[in-house]
This record gives structure tokens, sequence and C-alpha cells, in this order.
């Protein structure tokens, strides 16, 4: 790795004990983008490797999604930054195909899915990605308008299995954006800038050209609070997931005589992504009342649940 590539003040900069601390000692690949957010994250994971106390080496995937012109220029951008740095770079180019209709979560999956073959292939264990607090505020905040559970909700996690052997980590949620502009500024090293980021016909562009600047005005630490929140959210949500009975078939008497918001969450994890709040409180209530008539509700996608004075099913088209 070329030590002068990495100027003085990112090797001391107080985030690379932060990123050291998420990803351990382990080998770690970045998935970089060429934007300004991944490229900090890749000066700070080799500011972190240079360390005398550090044992791990940085590598980076370069994910080509093939959808804009530009992408082109980003591989060649991300891959000359690698050599300058002395980090090999891997750049694989995917067919995205929509996914429920949407071509980011089709570039989502297929992006991840990159990722996980390329730390595979290089035997790293850690792969590490520059989501910040920006991210999080918008993801939470279309998390709760679209609607979903407390997970949800709770926002995009600090860290997560890509495989049985493969961890993927997010040491930049508490960040906010201008801080990593800052350190690429002081690396003296340019990026891209994504035009789809702006695109305001997507919700998440249109939040970030219309609601966010909103909140900012009124709290100037939104994004950060929001990272906060998550990850307090986080951990409530595990220790309230570990209460939630797992399955598709109850007893019924057992069941209603759990505290209802745990019956609501065992019902939504049954039913899956179709569950809205209000055919899972149709169920609840059909639960814990006194009535022992079968009763069946139809649920998206074919499903449906049945309510008898024995069980409760929820049952898979």
């Amino acid at each position: 790795m070329n030590k002068q590539a990495v100027p003085l003040a990112v090797r001391r900069h107080q985030l690379v004990a932060t990123v050291r601390k998420a990803i351990g000692n382990q080998d770690v690949l970045v998935g970089v983008s060429g934007g300004a957010d991944s490229v900090a994250l890749l000066l700070l994971c080799c500011a972190g490797a240079l360390q005398e106390s550090a044992n791990y080496k940085v590598a980076v995937a370069h994910i080509h999604h093939g959808l804009r012109d530009e992408s082109d220029e980003e591989q060649k951008m991300v891959e000359t930054l690698c050599g300058s740095l002395g980090v090999q770079c891997i750049s694989t180019r995917v067919t995205v195909t929509p996914e429920n209709g949407s071509l980011a979560a089709g570039a989502r999956k297929a992006r991840y899915e990159a990722l996980q073959t390329t730390a595979t292939v290089l035997g790293c264990n850690a792969v590490a990605v520059a989501h910040h607090a920006e991210d999080q505020l918008e993801t939470m905040l279309m998390a709760l308008c679209r609607g979903g559970g407390l997970r949800k909700i709770s926002g995009i996690a600090a860290s997560r299995a890509l495989s049985d052997s493969i961890d993927l980590f997010r040491p930049l949620l508490h960040v906010e954006k201008n801080e990593l502009i800052s350190i690429c500024n002081q690396a003296q090293i340019k990026w891209c800038a994504d035009p789809t980021n702006q695109n305001s016909t997507t919700p998440r562009g249109r939040l970030r050209q219309d609601v966010i600047p909103i909140l900012r005005e009124l709290w100037n630490s939104a994004d950060r609070h929001a990272s906060n929140a998550s990850t307090m959210l986080h951990a409530a949500v595990d220790i309230f997931d570990a209460t939630v009975p797992r399955g598709n078939e109850w007893d019924r008497v057992t069941f209603a005589k759990l505290p209802l918001p745990i019956i609501d969450a065992a019902l939504q994890k049954a039913i899956g992504e179709c569950a809205t709040f209000g055919s899972i409180q149709s169920i609840r209530d059909a639960i814990v009342d006194s009535n022992t008539e079968p009763r069946t509700f139809q649920l998206q996608n074919g499903n449906s649940a049945t309510v008898t004075s024995k069980k409760v099913i929820i049952h898979h088209s």
C-alpha cells in the first residue's frame, strides 16, 4: 500500500478508529462506487491498515451496473485511484433485473451478490460499504411513510451477514456527508457525482430535494439524531424479536394470552411483506375475542389467515 497517497491528516482522522473498531483485524473488501462517501471510506480503511497495530489487508470491489453512460468513466476513476493507493481492485459488470418492479431494488440485489462473490474469491470475511447519516434518515423516513414493521422503521443496520462466513459492515452510519467530502478534499482526490441521486422522480430523490433540506432547517442535526435513534431502535428490536413466537400456526388460547404487540409482530413475520396494519389488527382482534366460530381473512397475493376456536393458521398460496 502506498502510504504517501494517504495524507497525514487522513491517517490521524478520528474516524479511522471508528472504522477499525467496526471491521476489526479482518481483511476487508470495500465497495467503492466512485462517490465521495465510498472514496472516503476507502481512505479511512487504508489509513487504518497503515497503523502499526493493524494486521489486515484492503481490497476494492467496483460494481458496474451498466445503467448510466457515466459508468465506464466511474470504473476507470476507481481503478486509477486504487492503483495510486496500491490496493487491489476487482471491477464486476452486473445485469440488473427489476425486483418487484423496482430497478433500484434490482441493482441493490445484484450489487450485494457481486460483493459477496468477490469477497469469497479474495478470502475476505468483511465487506464495508459507505452508507452514512443522510442515508439513514432517508431510509427511516421512507419506512415510516411506506409502512412496515419495527425492524424496517429502525433503518439501516450497522452490520449483517452476507453469508455464513462474510459479514457486511456500515461503519459510517453516524457520519454526516460533509465530513466525508472533507476527507476526500484533504486527500486531494476527486470523486464522481451520481446524477440519479438527485433524481426527483424517485421517492429517495424527492426526499433529498424537497424534504430533507426543510428538516435540516428545523433541526440541523436531524441526520445524526436519526442515526442515534436507529442504534437504540435496533437494540430494542433485537430484544423484542427474541420474545416473538415463530411459525405459521399457533394454539389460539396460548397465543391470545401474549401481549398484543407480540401477537402483532408474530402475525407480521408469518404473513410477510404483504402484511398490512389493518389486516394484522383484524386477525389479532379475532384471536383475542370470545367468538369461537371459524373465520378466514383474505390477504394479499392469495394468502389467507384462519382463526378457529383452537388454532391460528397463516396460509401461503
